[in-house]
Order: C-alpha cells, then sequence, then structure tokens
C-alpha cells in the first residue's frame, strides 16, 4: 500500500508539471495540443509503449499537416515522465480552424486509429483550459461501457486490462515492423530493376537510347514491365515474413506467385520477355531477404547464400536433367552443353554465387553516398558491375543464341573492357553484330543491386 501511494505520489506531481507546461503556452498566448496515453497503473511508460507512443505521434503529426492544423515545431515538448509518455505543442496564432473544428478532428483521428481507445489527443485554449466535445471515452477493455464508469466501479482487474493492452501493442508495433521492413524492400527491388534499364549503351540490350538487338521492346516496354511487377514483390515478401514451414517446401509458393507476375507482364509488354528471369531470380531472393530480416533484424550474406541453396537444393537435378521434351530456351540450353548451360537454376543453387564472386564487392566498394550525386560516375560504376558479371557468367540468352565457343569470346572481351575502352567498343560491336543479348547478366546486376541496397540500408558491411 505505502508503495503504491509513492507511485501515485509520483505521478501527481508529473502531471502537476505537465499542467505547468500547459501554463506556459496559455500565458505566452498559444492554444496548444497535448498527446498522452491511457495507461492504467504503474509504471505508465516502458520500451515498448514508447515505441507505440513515437508511432501514434507519427500518424497525428501526418494526420494535422493533412487537416491544415499548424503547430508551432519549435514550440514542442517531447518527454516521458512518471504520467507516462507525453507530447504537447503550440497551435499556430493564425490557424483558420477554430478550437472546437480541431478538437472534432483530433476525436475523428482517435476513433478511427487501431488502438483507439488507448489515445488521448486534448485541446487547450489561450486560458489553459480544455476543449471538450462532452463525449465520454469507451472502456478499453469492455467497450460496453464509459472508461469512467469502469474504472470507478473496478469492473475489469488491473491485470486484465494490463495485458489486453500489452498484447494489442505488441500486434499492432509487429504489424507496423512488418509493413514498413516489406515497403523498403519492394521499393530497393523496383530501384534496382529501374537502374538496370537506365545505364546507357550496354552491349546488345535494351537502354533509353537505343532497344540493343532486340526488335520486340524498349526502354518503355521495361517501365511497362516494371510497374506492372511492383505488387508482385510485395507478395514473395509477404510469403517470406509469414511462412514457417520447411525451406526445401516453399517453391511452388513462390513460382505461383511467379507465376502470376508472368501473366501480368506479359499482358504489360505485349508478350514481351522483359524479366521473366527476374521474376524467378527476385522471388527466391526477396523471399530469403525478408525471411532473414523478418527473424534477426539485420542482413547476412551468409544467411542470405545458405537460405537460398536450401530453397534451390537439386534443382538443376530435378528441373533440367530429367525432362523428356525441351520447352523453355534454358532447357534447351542445358541439354545441349549440360552444367554450363544450367543458367540461373545452378546460380540458385550455389547462392547467386556469381555476384558475391563479383559485382557486389565491387559495389560494396565503389557505390557511396556521393557516387549517385554524380550520374557520369554512377553510370559509370553500374556498367562496370554487369561487365563483371559477364566475365565469368553462364548467359543462357547468349548459348541459346550462339554458342560456347562464343560465350566464351564474349567472357574475354568482356573482361577486357573492364580497364580498356577500345575493348569494350569491340564487345558492344561484336554483340550488335552477332544479334547476342546478355540479358542473363543483366538479371544478376539487377539482384546485385538490390542486394547491395539491403545491405546499405541493414548495415551489413
Amino acid at each position: 500500500m505505502k508503495q503504491d501511494q509513492h507511485h501515485l505520489s509520483k505521478v501527481l506531481n508529473a502531471r502537476e508539471t505537465r499542467f505547468q507546461l500547459r501554463n506556459t503556452f496559455a500565458k505566452s498566448g498559444f492554444d496548444s495540443l497535448s498527446l498522452t496515453l491511457n495507461i492504467p497503473g504503474y509504471p505508465k511508460s516502458n520500451e515498448l509503449l514508447s515505441n507505440l507512443f513515437t508511432q501514434i505521434l507519427d500518424d497525428l503529426l501526418i494526420y494535422l499537416q493533412a487537416n491544415r492544423i499548424i503547430i508551432e515545431n519549435k514550440k514542442e515538448i517531447l518527454r516521458a515522465d512518471e504520467a507516462g509518455d507525453f507530447y504537447l505543442v503550440q497551435l499556430k496564432k493564425n490557424t483558420q480552424t477554430n478550437l472546437q473544428k480541431i478538437k472534432q478532428l483530433t476525436e475523428n483521428f482517435e476513433e478511427k486509429h487501431k488502438l483507439s481507445r488507448l489515445i488521448d489527443v486534448d485541446i487547450f485554449n489561450k486560458d489553459g483550459v480544455s476543449i471538450s466535445s462532452g463525449k465520454e471515452k469507451p472502456c478499453y477493455f469492455c467497450s460496453e461501457f464509459s472508461a469512467i464508469s469502469c474504472m470507478r466501479n473496478k469492473w475489469h482487474s488491473y491485470t486484465e486490462i494490463s495485458d489486453k493492452i500489452f498484447k494489442e501493442t505488441s500486434l499492432f508495433l509487429n504489424e507496423r515492423s512488418k509493413e514498413k521492413l516489406i515497403h523498403n524492400l519492394c521499393n530497393f527491388a523496383q530501384r534496382a530493376l529501374l537502374y538496370e534499364i537506365s545505364i546507357s549503351n550496354k552491349p546488345g540490350l535494351v537502354c533509353f537510347e537505343e532497344p540493343g538487338v532486340h526488335t520486340d521492346m524498349n526502354f518503355f516496354t521495361f517501365l511497362n514491365s516494371t510497374s506492372a511487377l511492383t505488387p508482385y514483390f510485395k507478395e514473395f515478401c509477404e510469403l517470406g515474413y509469414m511462412y514457417q514451414e520447411e525451406l526445401n517446401k516453399v517453391l511452388p509458393k513462390i513460382r505461383e506467385i511467379g507465376l502470376r507476375a508472368e501473366k501480368t507482364m506479359f499482358l504489360a509488354t505485349n508478350q514481351a520477355n522483359t524479366h521473366k528471369g527476374i521474376i524467378f531470380l527476385f522471388g527466391i531472393s526477396l523471399f530469403s531477404i525478408t525471411k532473414i530480416l523478418s527473424k534477426n533484424g539485420t542482413f547476412s550474406d551468409s544467411e542470405f547464400q545458405k537460405t537460398v541453396k536450401k530453397i534451390g537444393k537439386d534443382l538443376v537435378k530435378n528441373e533440367l536433367q530429367h525432362l523428356n521434351g525441351s520447352k523453355t530456351h534454358g532447357e534447351k540450353v542445358y541439354h545441349k552443353y549440360g552444367k554450363e548451360g544450367a543458367g540461373i537454376r545452378l546460380e540458385i543453387e550455389t547462392g547467386l554465387s556469381t555476384i558475391f564472386q563479383t559485382s557486389l564487392p565491387y559495389f560494396s566498394d565503389q557505390l557511396k553516398p556521393d557516387t549517385y550525386k554524380d550520374q557520369t560516375k554512377l553510370q559509370e560504376v553500374l556498367l562496370q558491375g554487369l561487365l563483371l558479371i559477364m566475365t565469368i557468367n553462364n548467359d543462357t540468352n547468349i548459348l541459346y543464341r550462339s554458342d560456347l565457343d562464343t560465350l566464351n569470346h564474349i567472357k574475354e572481351l568482356a573482361n577486357r573492357s573492364l580497364s580498356n575502352k577500345s575493348g569494350y567498343n569491340q564487345l558492344y560491336e561484336f554483340c550488335k553484330t552477332n544479334n547476342l543479348s546478355p540479358g542473363g547478366s543483366a538479371d544478376l546486376l539487377a539482384v546485385s543491386l538490390l542486394l547491395h541496397f539491403i545491405k546499405t540500408e541493414y548495415n551489413e558491411f
């Protein structure tokens, strides 16, 4: 009992301090707005509740801005005390919305929020008097009666209410964390595709200036395809976030999303195959990245490769070696050249080893914040990343259109191009003259960029 009284005294003192802070604003001639949480018992704040408060405050500030409620950012107070987390801010003197209207808007904010009954947004006039709408807030636990009635009559125990609050707070914060993570990953995936298609003068490949050796697609075809595929990136991520079964069983689920994505791609591109390889590579990559980040919070090269290898275990054997008839380009190339024609299936089996040997270390060294400010430098770095991949990649796009000797010659030209501009001109002309497009290498470049963006954001350097 003595301890309870001590805690109550601390809470009351904190509330008195808040009252004085509001009065200070009032004496300066300002209306004010405050945000608090309705947390029963003691303590009224901890790490979980402070995280929740930060999220709700962000939501509130955006809501106020959207409704043209102007606050004095330089005159705001944010603190956690014995009464819980607290935010107080002055309202601009020239606001055109009266206080009763502002109170109505903030009540709408409370009511529509997922944790509405925990939130208290109060409005105070220039005399420090609270603006009331006359409504009673419903009880957080039962919603049947007012919060004041349930509290006075002690109809719910502190434990019941506290358990409910912490359970729903955890669910809310986990959902927000998931939304933010998936939003970031989809952003990086789309950015990677846009960077790849924006590289100028790629050998045989589509770019803004020309379609390379392709007659059925151009730069805008790729933009259409990228836009059409973006919603499916979210599905790959959501699968990775929720999946709990064995990794060697997930590929059909990834493929199901991928096949729907392919159908959408072909509709967007007038049947041109712009990103079929990318759908497969990004499907497995985004699934794996989300799985790792949702579990660990940080990204790891080794964990990523381990996950990809588990998903692609025996992929070449299961999907290429035992086929009676060949249908896809990749299958035909494998039956002609064996392991050297195994393409992206072998890449998945080996954990995308090509990019971890070539472009990804290069981007880690060269793609710095200042690089993005210099378009010419950025173009050079991205093109160099493509060439590095081409030096070792057994590109099935090239094998399908030519043979193994031609592929090896392109590898030699790509290697020569790394430090010799005339060598690059030879590579460029060779691809153009022989109607060759290293599309498989371009796909791996996009995956390299995706992983680089992830590593940069989630601190794995």
